[in-house]
């Protein structure tokens, strides 16, 4: 036994010789830190697609277009489908600001709300809205109420309601 422990005292030692003499300068790491903040995607064509699978939407996207900065999203519904323009401001509003937050370089966004026929080649518009650059002072921090939502988009971006648009959500 007194010699067991003379053995594992001697191995540990030169153990612990061997690992002082290996150079630490390779071994050294600078310190990341938990919470760091995750670094902006730089959009192209060939990723656009991907950022928009993270977002969530109430009506479905038909296209997308990627013009250096520019984005152009186009959302179609079918005719018997309910148009609410409160929803329509509500994604708008989600699908610009996840664009400024998760993007680095992102200008201007167009944003059409499209009726598709059956025959899919005919559709009418509904709503359009454009985002420039410049008109970008609310994103500061995430709009959660829809009243809000609702108050900032329209006081904020240049949207165009098609007459349509009234007619088909009337009774």
């Amino acid at each position: 036994m007194p010699r067991q422990l003379l053995m594992a005292i001697a191995v540990s030692t030169f153990l612990a010789l061997m690992l002082s003499l290996v150079p630490t300068n390779q071994w050294m790491q600078a310190d990341i830190p938990t919470f760091q903040s995750a670094h902006a995607i730089h959009l192209s064509e060939q990723n656009a697609l991907d950022l928009f699978t993270r977002m969530s939407t109430h009506y479905n996207i038909k296209r997308i277009k990627w013009e250096n900065p520019s984005i152009y999203v186009d959302f179609a519904v079918k005719p018997a489908e309910k148009v609410d323009l409160n929803t329509v401001y509500q994604d708008f509003y989600r699908l610009t600001y996840d664009l400024r937050t998760y993007a680095d370089n992102v200008g201007p966004v167009y944003y059409r709300l499209l009726e598709e026929t059956d025959p899919p080649k005919e559709s009418r518009l509904l709503i359009a809205i454009q985002s420039t650059t410049g008109n970008l002072t609310g994103y500061d921090k995430p709009l959660t109420d829809p009243s809000d939502i609702q108050t900032f988009v329209s006081s904020t971006f240049p949207i165009r309601i098609e007459p349509y648009f009234y007619e088909r959500i009337s009774p």
